[in-house]
């Protein structure tokens, strides 16, 4: 059972989900109480006793590494164990950097609230207070990108740093992948070599092959159906909505964009979109690279970002 208090609940561990070999300094999956924090706020209002009530949500992360906090979040058919753990290991080296599941992947508890893009924005703001990390740089992936902008958007002031790779605004103005990219991304059923075809284009065979090498290293977390089939949904709607296109120009922190100029999921041109409309921006595109380009340019990436924090 996961206690609540007016400081910071309880972190509990999940047994046997420690990594091992190389990769061990990613650390085992541990769980924390997490209660959505309500708009223009920056942290959840308790209930009577320090309690957090039935609206708390189990999330479950990784922690690792050293330094300024760097919190990541994963895009669609993604989890903590989607990103590459060589880079991850890199950005270990300059930052205390936590990995997490959104609600109903791997061991993280489903939310009894319907999901939106706001929602999620609320409660990846409520992780940033049970687990304390101060004012934090946030780094949002694909569709990860639109919660992280959301984030920041909602809750001034909680987030130092943002950077934003192979990520959308959403809204009608925005380029949506096509049918076939959308379908596979969607599915079920894709397996992750699958996938990988998505995330690399034509000729990142290299790239490929050691991502996927890279996470066959870590134990993975368990996407279910209803949880893919749940994002696939959110994403289609943010294409037909324009919640977080109307609030980039409230994002008034320095924000740092990377894309890849073949990305067939997330098109280049959202990504030059979103250097137009926020404020303070600056964006880098790797050449010839997807989905995935902050993997397939890892240590260019992990360069890039920690002289942008100054970390």
């Amino acid at each position: 059972m996961l206690a609540t208090s007016t400081t910071l609940p309880i972190i509990a561990g999940v047994t046997g989900s420690a990594t091992t070999g190389i990769f061990s300094m990613l650390g085992a999956v541990d769980r924390v109480a997490v209660l959505p924090v309500k708009h223009g706020r920056v942290a959840p209002r308790l209930l009577r006793g320090g309690t957090m009530g039935s609206e708390s949500v189990r999330i479950a992360f990784r922690r690792f590494g050293s330094g300024p906090n760097l919190l990541l979040i994963a895009g669609e058919h993604g989890s903590m164990t989607s990103w590459d753990p060589q880079v991850l290991l890199e950005l270990a080296a300059y930052y205390r950097v936590t990995v997490f599941d959104l609600p109903e992947i791997g061991y993280s508890a489903p939310s009894t609230r319907p999901e939106t893009v706001p929602f999620l924005a609320d409660l990846t703001a409520g992780l940033i207070w049970s687990l304390g990390l101060s004012q934090p740089t946030v780094v949002g992936w694909g569709f990860g990108g639109e919660i992280a902008m959301s984030l920041v958007e909602r809750h001034p002031g909680l987030v130092w740093r943002l950077v934003l790779a192979d990520a959308t605004p959403g809204g009608p103005v925005s380029r949506r992948p096509g049918t076939g990219v959308a379908n596979m991304l969607g599915s079920p059923s894709a397996t992750r070599v699958e996938l990988s075809r998505l995330f690399f284009p034509p000729g990142a065979d290299s790239a490929r092959s050691s991502w996927l090498a890279d996470v066959a290293g870590v134990s993975p977390d368990d996407i279910t159906a209803p949880a893919i089939d749940q994002q696939d949904a959110l994403v289609a709607e943010s294409y037909r909505s324009d919640t977080v296109a109307r609030g980039l120009g409230a994002i008034g922190i320095p924000t740092l964009i990377f894309a890849g100029s073949d990305d067939e999921v997330v098109p280049v041109v959202n990504s030059r979109q979103l250097a137009r409309w926020i404020a303070h921006s600056r964006l880098d595109v790797f050449s010839g690279a997807g989905y995935a380009a902050i993997f397939q340019y890892g240590s260019d990436f992990v360069a890039e970002l920690t002289a942008f924090t100054g970390a």
